[in-house]
């Protein structure tokens, strides 16, 4: 009798330890999903955030409007201009065709 006595209170304490495991990773599943749900919203708002700095067929850099609308002219971002092919002088045009 005293042998089934001991090993009741074994198989009891057995079971109130995996109960309590159980309820620890319950708990901690619950924090789990919780964060899980949270780091959801944040990349959804990360998203959408992204999504509307694009400007979709533009060019990502200011661009600056020509203050002289008929001259075309280029400038690199190190400051180097590109004057383009030089264009004939009226003396120059007069000599060819004469």
């Amino acid at each position: 009798m005293k042998e089934m006595r001991e090993q009741d209170a074994k198989v009891n304490e057995y079971m109130k330890f995996n109960s309590n495991q159980m309820k620890n990773m319950e708990a901690q599943v619950t924090q789990m999903s919780q964060q899980q749900r949270e780091t959801d919203f944040q990349l959804g708002q990360l998203a959408t955030t992204v999504g509307s700095m694009q400007n979709k067929g533009k060019f990502p850099s200011t661009t600056e409007p020509n203050p002289k609308e008929h001259c075309k002219a280029i400038e690199l971002r190190s400051g180097t201009k590109y004057q383009g092919p030089q264009l004939p002088s009226e003396d120059d045009v007069e000599e060819k065709t004469t």
